[in-house]
């Protein structure tokens, strides 16, 4: 082939890209020194975060490493914490309702029935 009967358009490509890196980074949450916002090891225990609200700002405040945070994020995790709560409430009361009907337990050593005491 030859480039004679080739016309060219008079078009401009983008430049190629440069090796700036990108315009945006996704910084991974479970990075072992990034504050997830929710708990954090301080002396070998466990310390959860708590949410600092002062009244007339937009922002909301982690205590353990202070940044500023996005009000329904703050929402969106007490509403979790809430839930796990109440489903939690829920099944330790449908254990004790199965327990309170019980009136014998099979004795470990004997393997007979033996009554429960209900003092």
């Amino acid at each position: 082939m030859s480039d004679d009967n080739v016309t060219k358009l008079p078009i401009k490509f983008k430049a190629p890209p440069t090796d700036d890196g990108p315009m945006l980074k996704i910084v991974d949450r479970y990075d072992r020194n990034a504050c997830n916002h929710s708990w954090s090891y301080e002396n070998g225990r466990q310390v959860n975060a708590k949410y600092l609200i002062r009244e007339g700002e937009t922002e909301v405040e982690c205590s353990l490493c202070e940044a500023k945070l996005d009000p329904m994020f703050v929402l969106r995790r007490l509403a979790h914490e809430e839930t796990q709560w109440e489903r939690s409430r829920k099944t330790y009361h449908e254990e004790m309702a199965r327990l309170k009907e019980r009136k014998a337990t099979k004795c470990e050593h004997c393997s007979k029935m033996t009554r429960i005491s209900r003092r």
